[in-house]
């Protein structure tokens, strides 16, 4: 038998179909080790913006409205009043105007004991000073009579020394008298000094009587003062109605206000623009089984309900600040859309807050204005990888142990 020529590659018809498929495999191959995949992780968001203030979160019935949109408020301005109790009191009463009547018998009462006792006070330290006057013109007058005590006593002494020198020419009685009285004279002095030393120490006790008085009646009006604080907190803490005031200075933009109109805690009451300049930011609400990966500097997509993501696509930002501690859903931080925070699980969640580069959503020609409360997801790119790395993780991974 003779040996045939074995066939070659070129002589195979359709050989053209193999050489494509060679070269599809070398670009698939390629393509799966040079182009990164991303791994995202999907949470709801809302824009807030910091020169717009939201008043919501308030319940009851809005009685009366102070302000209408397009007014400019100051700071402190009342926007409107709430009453959050439409029953009465035992005596028929509304329980806001029983509530005022009982703040004001309370008041009453305690101005009432504090001019008793004012008044009380004031008769004591008045008599105190009285009697302590008295004193101090007592004991002038007994320093006088002292005063005039002393020279009585010299000139009974001289006397006596007289009738002695002539013993001889007068009566013993003379000289006995003349003792007497030297005598009488000494323990005159000897009682006035007795009663000045009294004395003193009667207007040294008076003196601490006057400034015990004093100290009385300032204690006396700081417990006043207290007292009325106090009742007018309990008031404040206790009352039904509520009068809401502006924040912050600017234009009311939006107003849900109508009196008699009842307002949920969900509502939005009011809106005012401020005159505050800044980006426009994205709060992100992260669970708690997704926050390990998400690290401040991350790229964010964020896509809005507004703007169809099949159609215009996403927008891009960045993480650029998230916090270490869960938010609970029952109290929103500062700056936190209380509608974000309600969404949020029993355990509370991470918050993340992305600022964007504009306030516009550019589509080829066309900007759309990017208005503060649209909510939308999030899609926070976590992790990049190669198709390679991708499909080859199980392998990667026994690799590794």
């Amino acid at each position: 038998m003779e040996p045939t020529s074995i066939p070659q590659f070129k002589d195979i018809s359709w050989r053209w179909i193999a050489y494509a498929a060679s070269a599809i495999v070398v670009v698939a191959i390629g393509f799966g080790f040079l182009h990164e995949v991303e791994l995202k992780q999907d949470v709801q968001y809302e824009i807030v913006s910091a020169s717009e203030v939201k008043v919501r979160g308030l319940s009851g019935l809005v009685t009366s409205v102070y302000v209408h949109p397009s007014e400019r408020v100051a700071p402190g301005a009342p926007l409107f009043t709430l009453q959050r109790d439409l029953s009465l009191s035992s005596d028929g009463r509304q329980r806001n105007v029983f509530d005022s009547q009982m703040r004001d018998e309370q008041i009453r009462v305690a101005d009432k004991q504090y001019t008793q006792r004012k008044a009380q006070l004031t008769a004591q330290r008045d008599a105190s000073s009285l009697t302590g006057a008295s004193r101090r013109a007592e004991l002038s007058a007994l320093d006088e009579q002292i005063a005039q005590n002393r020279q009585l006593a010299d000139e009974s002494q001289q006397k006596l020394v007289r009738l002695k020198s002539v013993s001889d020419y007068v009566t013993a009685d003379r000289i006995e008298q003349a003792s007497a009285d030297e005598h009488q004279v000494k323990v005159s002095i000897a009682q006035g000094r007795a009663r000045r030393e009294q004395l003193r120490g009667e207007i040294s006790t008076l003196s601490g009587t006057l400034i015990d008085l004093d100290a009385q009646l300032k204690e006396n009006d700081a417990r006043h003062e207290q007292s009325i604080q106090e009742i007018q907190m309990r008031f404040e803490q206790s009352r039904l109605d509520a009068t809401i005031s502006a924040p912050r200075a600017g234009v009311v933009t939006f107003s849900k206000l109508v009196p008699g109109h009842t307002l949920e805690a969900s509502d939005v009451a009011l809106v005012i623009a401020t005159d505050e300049k800044g980006a426009l930011r994205a709060a992100l609400r992260i669970p708690s089984r997704r926050r390990g990966f998400v690290e401040k500097g991350q790229t964010v997509r964020l896509k809005f309900d507004a703007f169809p993501y099949a159609k215009f696509g996403s927008y891009e930002a960045r993480i650029d600040a998230i916090s270490d501690t869960t938010m609970q859903a029952s109290a929103a931080p500062p700056g936190v859309p209380a509608s974000l925070a309600a969404q949020g699980g029993g355990d509370g969640d991470y918050l993340a807050w992305a600022t964007l580069r504009g306030k516009t959503f550019d589509y080829g020609k066309q900007h759309f204005d990017i208005l503060p409360g649209m909510r939308a997801t999030a899609s926070i790119v976590v992790e990049r990888r190669t198709i390679a790395e991708w499909v080859l993780a199980p392998l990667f991974r026994m690799i590794r142990g």
